[in-house]
C-alpha cells in the first residue's frame, strides 16, 4: 500500500466514520480500525498519524460540508420568506448521526477538535447573524427583533437537541417543527 494515496485515505476515512457511527469516540480503537480497513495497525499509523488527528479530518469536513450547506442557501438570490421558510430544513439536515453519537464524548476527550467546532459554529453563526439582521432591514421581520437574540436562541434549541436526541430521525422530526414555530414566529 502506498503512503498518501488518496483511494487508502479514503478507505480510513469512511471506515473511521462507520466506526464513528456505530460506537462513537469510545466505543473503537486503532485496531478494530486497522481491521475494518484490512491493513496492519503500523500501515495504518503511517497513513492517519493518530487517533485524533483521524478524527480532527473526519469533524472538519464534516462541519465544513454541512455548515457550508446552510450558508450556500441563506446566500441565495431568493426572496427573504422562501429562505426562511427553507432554513429549518438546512439546519436539521446540517446535523447527522455522526454529531449526535459523539457530541457528548467530543468537549472533554478531544479539545483541540472542540476548539475547531467552536470556531466553525462562530463563523457559522456571525453569517446567520447577518441574514437575520437582512430580514429586520426589509422590514420583514418582527419590529422587535434582534438578530443575535434569534441566533442566540436558535443555538439553545439546536444544543439542546444535538445532546437530547441520538435518533437522527427523531431530532430532525422535532427539530424541524420546533424551527417551523420559531422562524413564524419572528415574521411579521
Amino acid at each position: 500500500m502506498k503512503i498518501g494515496d488518496e483511494n487508502i485515505e479514503k478507505v480510513v476515512y469512511e471506515s473511521a466514520l462507520n466506526l464513528l457511527t456505530r460506537y462513537g469516540i469510545k466505543g473503537w480503537n486503532m485496531d478494530d480500525l486497522a481491521k475494518e480497513c484490512g491493513m496492519s495497525k503500523r500501515t495504518l499509523y503511517k497513513i492517519i498519524g493518530n487517533k485524533e488527528d483521524l478524527l480532527y479530518k473526519c469533524y472538519e469536513d464534516n462541519f465544513n460540508q454541512k455548515l457550508g450547506g446552510v450558508k450556500k442557501f441563506i446566500e441565495q438570490d431568493e426572496e427573504y420568506y422562501t429562505l426562511l421558510d427553507g432554513l429549518s430544513t438546512q439546519i436539521v439536515n446540517s446535523v447527522n448521526e455522526i454529531i449526535l453519537v459523539t457530541s457528548e464524548n467530543i468537549r472533554t476527550e478531544y479539545p483541540r477538535i472542540s476548539l475547531m467546532i467552536d470556531e466553525r459554529l462562530h463563523k457559522h453563526h456571525e453569517g446567520m447573524v447577518r441574514f437575520f439582521e437582512k430580514g429586520i432591514q426589509l422590514g420583514l421581520l418582527r419590529d422587535n427583533a434582534d438578530a443575535t437574540i434569534i441566533k442566540d436562541m436558535l443555538y439553545a434549541l439546536m444544543n439542546f437537541n444535538v445532546i437530547k436526541y441520538r435518533d437522527v430521525s427523531e431530532f430532525r422530526t422535532t427539530t424541524k417543527r420546533q424551527l417551523d414555530f420559531f422562524f413564524s414566529s419572528i415574521r411579521k
